[in-house]
C-alpha cells in the first residue's frame, strides 16, 4: 500500500511541474477516475471475507473458486469501463465546466480522465488477483509486483509527460498513459508469478451462479458504500472547485499527502481483516478480539506520528506540489496548504478507529451495517458541513477539511460502538458448500 501511495504521489509531483492549473485539473480528474473505479473495486473486495472465512473453515478449493468468480467480475467491469470511456469523459467535461477551472484546464482534465478509463481493465484484473492472494495470507507476491512495476511507472511518466527518448511530450496525458502501461505490466507479471504449476481442479474453475451471487451479495455493499462515499468525495472536490484554481490544487496536494498515512493504515486494517475473517471461519472469537487489539496497537501510534508530521511540516509538504510563477499566489497556496495539513493532522485518530473497526466488522460479515453507516455519516455530515463552509460561511479549503474531520471522528466512534455491541458474531458467512 505504501508503494501504491508513492505511485500516485510521484505522478502528482510530476504533473505539478506543469503548474497549479494542471494540478487542479488532473487532481479533479483523478478523483473522478477513482469514483469510476469504486463500485467494481468494492464488488471485488467482496471475495475477501468469503475467501478468508472459507479458507479458515478448511475449504481452500471453495475459497479459490470465489477468487475465480471475482476475476470474472473484474474482466466484465473493465470491459464496460473501456466501452463507456468516451461518454463518461464527455459527462466529466460538462461537470468540470461548472467549476472555476478555465477552459484549457477542463480540456486537459477530460482528456486525462478518458485515457485513464481506457486503461482500467488491467488495473481491475490485477486487483482481483492481488485481493485473492492477500485474502489467503500470501501478501508478498502482490507487494513484490508493486515494487518492481512502480519504477516502470515513474520511467513511463518521465518519458511520456516530458517527451524524452524521442517520445512526444504529452503532458498530463502522458501521466495517464504511463500509469496505464505500468498497470498492464503489473497484470502480466502477477499472472506469471501466481499461475499454478499444477493442473487446477475443474470444479474450482466452473462458473457457479450461487458463488457468483455470493461474491456480488457481499461485495455490492462495499461497492455501493465506496461509490456513494466517493461520490461525496467528488462532490467535496467540486465544492472546493467553486472557489478557485489554487484551492483545487491545494486540495489535490492534500489528498496525495493524506494518502501517506491512510494507505499504510488501510494495509494494516487489511492484514487484520484477513486474520479476523479466518478466525471467524474457525469460530475462534478470542483470536478475533486479540487480532483487533493488535491492529489498534499498530494503527494508533502510527497515525499519531503522522499527525505530528503533518502539523509540524505541513507547509513544507504542501510546497512539494505547489508551483506558481506569481509569488503572491504561491504564498496564498502555501498558507492554504498549511491549514489543510493541520486539519489532516486532527483527523488521524478518527481515521485509525474508522479503519480498524470498519475493516473488522466487514471481515466478520457485518457488511450491510457497515455500508449504511458509512454512507449516512458521509452524506448527513460531510456534504452539509462542507457546503455550509463554502456557500454560506464563504470559508476556505482548510476549513472544508476541518469539517471533513468531524465526520471521520463521528464515524469512527459509531463503528467502535457497533463492535462492542457484539452483533458481528452472528454474521458469519460460511454456510456449507455453494
Amino acid at each position: 500500500m505504501l508503494s501504491f501511495t508513492l505511485k500516485g504521489f510521484v505522478d502528482t509531483l510530476m504533473v505539478a511541474q506543469l503548474g497549479t492549473d494542471a494540478l487542479g485539473a488532473v487532481g479533479f480528474a483523478s478523483v473522478a477516475t477513482w469514483f469510476a473505479l469504486t463500485f467494481p473495486w468494492g464488488i471485488l473486495r467482496g471475495q475477501r471475507p468469503l475467501v478468508s472465512q472459507y479458507f479458515g473453515a478448511g475449504n481452500p478449493d471453495e475459497a479459490f473458486s470465489f477468487g475465480v468468480h471475482a476475476f470474472l467480475l473484474a474482466l466484465c467491469s473493465g470491459i464496460l469501463l473501456f466501452v463507456a470511456a468516451a461518454p463518461l469523459a464527455q459527462a466529466f467535461h460538462a461537470f468540470a465546466a461548472t467549476t472555476e477551472l478555465n477552459a484549457d484546464a477542463i480540456d486537459l482534465g477530460s482528456a486525462y480522465f478518458h485515457i485513464r478509463l481506457q486503461w482500467l481493465l488491467p488495473t481491475l484484473l490485477t486487483f482481483a488477483i492481488s485481493e485473492y492472494q492477500r485474502s489467503t495470507g500470501h501478501t508478498r507476491v502482490p507487494m513484490a509486483v508493486d515494487l518492481v512495476v512502480h519504477p516502470l511507472n515513474l520511467l513511463f511518466n518521465w518519458i511520456l509527460i516530458f517527451g524524452h527518448w524521442g517520445a512526444p511530450a504529452m503532458g498530463a496525458n502522458g501521466a495517464a498513459l504511463g500509469t496505464g502501461l505500468a498497470d498492464l505490466c503489473s497484470l502480466l507479471l502477477i499472472f506469471f508469478l501466481v499461475y499454478p504449476k499444477r493442473p487446477l481442479p475443474k470444479a474450482a474453475l466452473q462458473l457457479r451462479w450461487q458463488r457468483l451471487r455470493a461474491v456480488v451479495a457481499v461485495g455490492i455493499t462495499g461497492g455501493v458504500q465506496f461509490m456513494l462515499e466517493n461520490l461525496s468525495f467528488l462532490s467535496i472536490t467540486w465544492i472546493v472547485g467553486k472557489t478557485d484554481n489554487v484551492a483545487l490544487a491545494v486540495h489535490n496536494a492534500g489528498i496525495q499527502l493524506v494518502h501517506l498515512s491512510l494507505m499504510p493504515a488501510i494495509a494494516i486494517g487489511d492484514a487484520g481483516s484477513v486474520l479476523i475473517g479466518r478466525f471467524v471461519g474457525e469460530m475462534d472469537w478470542d483470536a478475533v478480539r486479540r487480532t483487533l487489539r493488535s491492529t489498534l496497537q499498530i494503527l494508533v501510534p502510527f497515525m499519531s506520528c503522522m499527525a505530528l508530521l503533518y502539523l509540524l511540516f505541513g507547509r513544507q509538504l504542501s510546497g512539494l506540489f505547489l508551483h506558481n510563477d506569481d509569488p503572491i499566489l504561491l504564498r496564498h497556496a502555501l498558507d492554504l496548504g498549511q491549514g489543510v495539513m493541520a486539519a489532516c493532522a486532527l483527523w488521524q485518530l478518527g481515521d485509525a478507529l474508522q479503519v480498524a473497526f470498519r475493516f473488522a466488522l466487514r471481515a466478520a460479515g457485518d457488511h450491510i451495517w457497515v455500508m449504511w453507516t458509512g454512507v449516512l455519516c458521509t452524506w448527513l455530515l460531510s456534504i452539509p458541513l462542507c457546503s455550509w463552509v463554502v456557500f454560506v460561511y464563504h470559508g476556505d479549503v482548510a476549513l472544508v477539511w476541518l469539517m471533513w474531520a468531524a465526520e471521520i471522528f463521528v464515524g469512527g466512534f459509531i463503528f467502535l460502538w457497533r463492535w462492542r455491541s457484539g452483533a458481528w458474531m452472528k454474521k458469519r458467512l460460511v454456510h456449507g458448500s455453494l
